[in-house]
């Protein structure tokens, strides 16, 4: 069996995949991928190489981790073969920190997708939306992570006082996105998981306490929207609503033509019943308690262990 690498940024996410490894006898190797360097004059080691990378790595003060991994990404493909397979490579990077790319993607595969604007500047932002002029709107950052940064406006007025309020900081990267607000029909979204572009359930998530929506068990964005600690277990509910969904037939059909084999992919229902699609997260975490209600049959962790070891064994 090949060796097999997870590139990554976060210790703490590996934990519950360790675990299901550990179940397996089997171990995989890490690359931790916040400072360094890629020997781009040298091949790669034989073995399956898994990106775990995460557009919120700034969030935990690794700034230029994702920027790292894409040369680490690009090395590996240059010598992909049966011998190095590369899993979420770089046109999953690419999603992972640019949604209008995602978007555009998404809607290849004939998805609808919240209209959406992209703004640079702060003098910028407030001339945009009234052009845009969906209100309410959704004013979040293109590279923010775990749902932070996320606000509604109700109005111009609100905007320009965020905009000129000591809350206010820049992106990331700069850019801001501004889109419509949906409506739900019913106060959650719903995030499905896929592995090895095969779908593995899904999940609803309750959003009455904010946008922070991050499923992992180990979670820095506190009790009120993360599930650890005394953290409310109904928050995270896995559903069967959408296991014969047409939809679930075009989010794979993106995931091929995306070229990405992991994801965990959100979408919300508004009161007409639409369904749109608007986050794609190409490195996904799965919430063990929402699993264990739901008998514990299937896990995240435990799907993905599996594809990986059998990855490694083909």
């Amino acid at each position: 069996m090949k060796d097999i690498y997870i590139l990554h940024e976060n210790e703490e996410w590996l934990v519950p995949l360790r675990a299901e490894f550990d179940k397996r006898n089997v171990t995989f190797k890490e690359w931790f991928l916040n400072e360094g360097s890629v020997a781009y004059d040298k091949e790669p080691a034989p073995g399956v190489y898994y990106n775990r990378m995460s557009a919120s790595s700034h969030t935990r003060g690794h700034r230029f981790a994702p920027e790292l991994t894409r040369m680490a990404l690009t090395w590996l493909e240059r010598e992909q073969s049966d011998a190095v397979r590369v899993l979420n490579g770089t046109p999953a990077l690419y999603l992972e920190v640019c949604k209008l790319s995602q978007y555009a993607a998404l809607e290849k595969a004939g998805l609808k997708t919240p209209q959406t604007r992209a703004v640079v500047g702060r003098e910028q932002i407030l001339p945009a939306a009234q052009d845009f002029n969906h209100w309410p709107l959704i004013l979040k950052p293109n590279r923010g992570g775990k749902g932070l940064g996320v606000v509604k406006m109700d109005s111009a007025a609100q905007l320009q006082s965020y905009i000129n309020g000591s809350d206010y900081a820049e992106p990331l990267d700069g850019i801001w996105l501004l889109q419509e607000y949906i409506e739900p029909a019913n106060p959650h979204i719903t995030r499905c998981e896929f592995v090895g572009q095969q779908f593995v359930y899904a999940v609803q998530v309750d959003t009455t306490g904010g946008f922070e929506l991050c499923p992992a068990d180990v979670c820095a964005v506190g009790e009120d929207f993360c599930p650890t600690g005394t953290a409310t277990p109904a928050k995270f509910q896995i559903t069967d609503v959408y296991n014969d969904h047409p939809v679930l037939k075009q989010l794979q059909t993106f995931m091929r033509q995306a070229q990405v084999d992991v994801a965990g992919i959100e979408m919300i229902e508004d009161k007409q019943g639409r369904l749109f699609v608007y986050d794609v997260n190409t490195n996904t975490n799965y919430n063990a308690e929402a699993e264990q209600v739901a008998g514990g049959e299937v896990t995240g962790m435990g799907a993905l262990a599996d594809y990986l070891i059998s990855q490694a064994r083909d």
